[in-house]
């Protein structure tokens, strides 16, 4: 049996400020939606983002050598990251590592 998957790029970015209309919405634990017995609805959003070197480097190694890709690793980072506390309290561990604001100036 064949289904058909149809992907629904959401989060279109804002022009002004880079921002994506999904800015802020809760993570829904998986994104696929079935819209009837035989057909699927998977929610994507495009990023891009840019990575330390050192970072970007074993996040390729990593993905190639299990056999993941590297968008997979990410994602189940950000997960982990998110249900280890509310915003609030992230916000403060995350200022506390060093993270800030990158701009292009």
């Amino acid at each position: 049996m064949v289904r058909n998957t149809h992907l629904e790029r959401v989060g279109t970015p804002n022009k002004s400020d880079g921002a994506s209309k999904q800015d802020g919405a809760p993570l829904d634990g998986g994104g696929v939606t079935r819209t009837d017995g035989a057909r699927k609805t998977i929610r994507i959003a495009t990023v891009s983002h840019t990575l330390d070197a050192a970072v970007a480097e074993r996040l390729r190694h990593f993905a190639f050598r299990e056999r993941i890709s590297e968008s997979a690793v990410i994602e189940f980072a950000l997960r982990e990251l998110f249900a280890t506390g509310d915003d609030p309290t992230l916000g403060v561990r995350l200022r506390d590592a060093g993270a800030a604001l990158r701009r292009k100036i």
